[in-house]
């Protein structure tokens, strides 16, 4: 009778080891990114460029824009439309966009509007908070987040519900904001350039450092302009983080919900 004796390296036990305790902060070895869960871009040479081969599932993607109505918004559609078709029975959800949407150019992106809620806060803090209760429910396939003054704790927190609800929260902050630590998986710098969109990559699982220059997401059209400079200017500035009163369009994606009570 052959007896098959096992050996255990001790070395590569402890490795294993340090290696699980550290990532249950979230640091991963470069060389098995591609193992993390991913959801396509849409853009095959922004996949190409990602670890995983796309936006990461259940972290903060930061999306750091030179200014608004850059395509930094339609730059997300191709991917969460795909999303919304993989979970059809899911809701994806707008935290307090700067602007009033315009309802047919999502819904010709593929995004479901009927699944679409709209939520309106009055701070970052607030903004927060919904999230996070709202990943308890496990109903919803994504989140997007608008915010100028998210710190590293607000982050911190819709990093961890983003595990909970195991799905990808994507946060809109200014390019200054890119000057800040962040505890965010992913943090993308978009800027405008002659040839189109341009998009670094300031930080990612894994490998980073890429630019990539040329790409062109459509115009827009997904926010409604009653007049185009005004409501373009206050888009811009987003100090207030409000929404427009939708009765002032007929083609408009109503918000679902109204200004949150205390906590």
């Amino acid at each position: 009778m052959n007896t098959q004796h096992t050996s255990t390296d001790p070395r590569a036990q402890r490795l294993a080891e340090h290696e699980a305790y550290w990532q249950r902060f979230g640091v991963h070895r470069a060389t098995r990114q591609a193992e993390l869960p991913a959801l396509s871009t849409g853009w095959s040479a922004l996949d190409a460029q990602l670890p995983g081969s796309g936006y990461p599932i259940g972290a903060v993607t930061e999306l750091l824009c030179q200014d608004a109505g850059l395509g930094e918004l339609s730059l997300l559609l191709q991917a969460l439309a795909r999303r919304m078709a993989e979970q059809p029975k899911r809701q994806l959800a707008f935290i307090a966009p700067p602007a009033t949407l315009h309802a047919p150019a999502l819904a010709q992106a593929g995004i479901d509007c009927a699944r679409l809620p709209l939520v309106r806060c009055r701070d970052e803090s607030e903004k927060v908070w919904c999230v996070e209760q709202m990943a308890h429910a496990h109903a919803f396939t994504g989140f997007v987040v608008w915010g100028d003054r998210f710190d590293t704790t607000a982050l911190r927190r819709l990093q961890l519900a983003a595990e909970k609800a195991v799905c990808p929260v994507f946060v809109y902050r200014p390019i200054r904001a890119a000057a800040e630590r962040s505890p965010a998986a992913l943090r993308l710098a978009i800027t405008a350039g002659r040839d189109g969109q341009r998009i670094e990559i300031l930080k990612c699982r894994g490998p980073g450092g890429a630019r990539l220059t040329g790409l062109q997401p459509d115009s827009e059209t997904v926010w409604r302009f009653a007049d185009t400079h005004a409501d373009l200017a206050a888009l811009r500035a987003a100090a207030d983080n409000d929404i427009p009163d939708p009765e002032h369009g007929r083609h408009v994606a109503r918000a679902s919900f109204p200004p949150l009570g205390a906590r």
